[in-house]
């Protein structure tokens, strides 16, 4: 697998400007900028910024590893708020949040929602030929007929 300095060599320097830039918008919120003006900072078209996204793998590579490595950073805070949750010392009245418990423990594999399906075994005992299938079927439907 390549490593990410090696992607970052692939890279022109307006490609990992705008690499950064679009990471950094995507995290943006409402404050968020148009792909127009943020291809304008680096210098490039709007379209040429979609082929880099679309066209160039080591681009589109790059972009997602530093997408992964800040919502990676973002992980400590998460962590400390789902404490703050399953304690209930800011939310809740001091009131445990059994939600955020739950969410501790399939955090840590602790906790696995599971279903499980079993085959019922076989009826045991004669089975009908067909010829009797084919006898009941025809009672059963004079019966729903009226003429039984």
């Amino acid at each position: 697998m390549i490593t990410t300095d090696e992607l970052k060599e692939r890279l022109t320097t307006q490609q990992l400007q705008a690499a950064e830039l679009l990471v950094e918008n995507e995290f943006a919120g409402k404050d968020k900028r148009t792909q127009e003006e943020l291809a304008a900072e680096v210098g490039i078209s709007r379209m040429q910024l979609y082929k880099w996204r679309t066209e160039n793998v080591d681009f589109a590579e790059y972009v997602r590893r530093k997408a992964d490595a800040k919502l990676n950073a973002l992980s400590v805070m998460v962590d400390a708020k789902l404490v703050s949750l399953i304690d209930g010392s800011q939310w809740n009245n001091g009131i445990p949040s059994i939600r955020a418990i739950e969410l501790f423990y399939k955090r840590f594999g602790l906790l696995v929602d599971r279903q499980e399906i079993t085959n019922l075994p076989a009826p045991k005992g004669p089975r009908l030929s067909p010829s009797e299938v084919a006898k009941g079927l025809e009672e059963l439907n004079e019966m729903l007929n009226g003429k039984a």
